[in-house]
């Protein structure tokens, strides 16, 4: 990815931690500190970053079960990923989450085989423009 599309997909995502967290009851800031936006910073651009490393294979054409067999570290998002797609649905609910969690629902199903990362990213790339960052608790 170039430096703009890394940036976007950075971006949505931690607008996604950001609605979730809020859902949950966190501190804006909270996420926007260093346990939210630093973590994912460090996470996204850390050259060291397991969970890094892991999807820059799963990019590659490895499955997680190749990527799973063949190292000892734990990429702690894997397990995550999957844990939160699965919280979302059954105590969050509602319409759509997948369009709420792009990202997430995305990374959970490409770990499942169920798209590539090719995939994945054409459909975020190509959802429609809509608001995406706002004060969620003055929607309700």
């Amino acid at each position: 990815l170039g430096t703009n599309a890394m940036s976007g997909l950075v971006t949505r995502g931690c607008g996604e931690m950001r609605r979730l967290g809020l859902h949950l009851g966190a501190q804006a800031s909270t996420l926007s500190g260093l346990s939210g936006v630093g973590d994912t910073f460090g996470t996204c651009f850390g050259p060291l970053s397991r969970n890094r490393q892991f999807g820059f294979r799963l990019g590659q054409g490895e499955t997680m079960e190749e990527i799973l067999k063949s190292t000892n570290e734990v990429a702690e998002g894997v397990a995550t990923s999957l844990a939160l797609r699965r919280f979302l649905r059954e105590k969050v609910g509602g319409y759509r989450l997948d369009l709420k969690y792009p990202i997430l629902f995305g990374v959970a199903n490409i770990l499942e085989g169920k798209q590539t990362p090719a995939e994945g990213l054409t459909g975020l790339m190509e959802m429609p423009m809509r608001l995406e960052n706002y004060d969620e608790r003055q929607m309700e």
